[in-house]
């Protein structure tokens, strides 16, 4: 098996295009409750690389665990399942991510590049103990949560939760943290999360969904030499943009862009912000179907398709300096920091 260190110099010596924003492996609860997308394997994944000339895709765990009780999750309620196969929360995802890479398709490993997936507030110490563990089995290549989800405040990540970005910074992998604007959601508000990103300079962060448009948020980002965003599922953002949607900024603190075209809003934002843009798809991702009910208890059916090539063939109609900044040199530094793969600790 080869070290993250090699597989690092290996990233960084060519100009391969990276997906610094994917999932990999399924979500049960996603599936139960008729949402889509709910699965993807290595295999999958490497087919949809070959098809779309993805050399490298950072993958992140989907979001259920198995230590919830299913039933209680799909209801909005957290609770320990006691006889679930995690003794702390992604304890089995984390581990079923790796196996499946470096083990069940070991020609993928190099080119699928595992984080672990966490939640801040619930046994942080537990979780920080057993990703460290798992990293010394395993090359990892960074953190993720999405405290939406879990309805866990990403504040606790300077609180209770502060274990685990002191293991990102021990192990120098960087954190993606799902971003929000919703008024309905104060668990990864995007501003939340900045003050978390401040507070630790040591430790590198992408926001993902570009800030949610919210040119605040992307000004106070680019300002911080520790920050990044990436621009995952962009197409589903572009369209709640046309809507006026609350899941992106209000057209006041929008960064301004023709939302109808996706490569063009693309290149403005990449070309006002040229050091922070990661690109990434989201895939699976890159669509979302979900029945739910929103914060006012009202039950709604979101449809936001997207085909399964369309965020790299966008990407592709940016000029190529712009395609090789955020869909490589921005994600090497992003991943490695500023010594790319030099680095053997």
């Amino acid at each position: 098996m080869m070290t993250r260190q090699q597989i690092a110099r290996r990233i960084c010596s060519g100009s391969g295009l990276i997906d610094a924003h994917t999932h990999l492996g399924a979500d049960a609860a996603l599936f139960y409750n008729g949402d889509f997308p709910y699965a993807i394997s290595a295999e999958d994944h490497g087919v949809r690389m070959t098809q779309s000339g993805i050399a490298y895709a950072v993958c992140f765990p989907f979001l259920y665990t198995g230590y919830f009780q299913m039933a209680a999750f799909r209801r909005g309620q957290f609770r320990r399942d006691p006889r679930g196969v995690s003794a702390f929360p992604y304890a089995f995802e984390n581990q079923r991510l790796c196996r499946e890479i470096y083990e069940a398709f070991p020609e993928f490993a190099g080119r699928l590049l595992p984080s672990a997936f966490f939640d801040p507030a619930r046994r942080p110490r537990e979780q920080a103990a057993g990703i460290r563990e798992l990293s010394t089995r395993y090359p990892l290549f960074g953190l993720k949560t999405a405290t939406s989800y879990l309805h866990s405040q990403i504040g606790a990540l300077l609180a209770e939760g502060a274990c685990l970005l002191d293991l990102a910074a021990e192990l120098d992998i960087p954190v993606t943290i799902h971003s929000a604007v919703l008024p309905g959601d104060p668990w990864a508000n995007v501003f939340e999360i900045l003050k978390v990103v401040k507070a630790r300079p040591d430790v590198r962060f992408a926001i993902a969904h570009t800030c949610r448009f919210d040119r605040r948020a992307l000004d106070t980002a680019a300002g911080l030499a520790n920050c990044f965003v990436d621009v995952a599922a962009f197409h589903i953002h572009c369209a709640l943009a046309q809507q006026n949607h609350a899941a992106v900024a209000a057209k006041s603190d929008r960064f301004p862009a023709d939302y109808r075209h996706h490569a063009a809003a693309m290149q403005r934002i990449a070309e006002a912000y040229p050091a922070t843009l990661l690109w990434g798809s989201d895939t699976p991702a890159h669509l979302w179907k979900s029945r739910f009910r929103n914060d006012q208890g009202q039950e709604v059916w979101m449809d936001l398709p997207c085909g399964p090539a369309t965020e790299v063939e966008e990407l592709r109609k940016l000029p190529p300096a712009i395609q090789r900044r955020i869909g490589h040199d921005n994600t090497v530094r992003f991943l490695f920091g500023e010594k790319g793969g030099d680095d053997e600790n």
